[in-house]
């Protein structure tokens, strides 16, 4: 008797699991992201910082280059002392090391800008997706790029999230 019930169990257990609705959702964040008010914004921001220390880093540059010419010019005159040229040539390194420092440091505030920027973007794209997968009933929502073959079946959520979010 216990087989026979257990058995049943296992039968019909495949057959509820099968009845449940799996409802997907996949979204294109890059698209949304890119005709989100706020991320024009945030690119003109991004564009100033990195307009402002290209210009630094080319006044840098400006001078390294000074200075290597004027190396070049008492390298080039036999009476220059061997000292003088030591001298240039380790302010002309240093020099090189500022500029490689500056444009690290540079990268690293600009990428920093950007999450800081585009961070709350995404927050807001995030949270109107996940308002639409509750009202849709939708059972998770992916990335389209991350699909590799979608249904008929699947909910294309990005005029959804876009109106959310009031973007037309």
């Amino acid at each position: 008797m216990l087989k026979k019930i257990l058995l049943a169990v296992l039968v019909a257990f495949p057959m509820t699991m099968a009845a449940q609705t799996v409802k997907i959702g996949v979204i294109d964040l890059d698209a949304i992201v890119k005709d989100a008010p706020e991320t024009a914004e945030a690119q003109k921001q991004l564009q100033e910082a990195q307009t402002k220390y290209q210009g630094d880093l080319q006044k840098l540059q400006e001078e390294a280059q000074k200075a290597f010419d004027e190396y070049n010019k008492l390298k080039a005159d036999p009476a220059t002392p061997a000292a003088i040229l030591e001298r240039h040539e380790k302010s002309l390194g240093e020099m090189q090391q500022k500029i490689q420092t500056h444009a690290q440091t540079y990268d690293n505030d600009l990428q920093q800008q950007q999450y800081q920027l585009m961070a709350p973007i995404y927050d807001k794209i995030q949270k109107a997706a996940q308002a639409v997968g509750q009202e849709k009933g939708l059972t998770i929502i992916i990335p389209t790029a991350a699909a590799v073959y979608m249904s008929a079946e699947v909910v294309d959520v990005n005029p959804l999230v876009k109106t959310k979010l009031g973007i037309k």
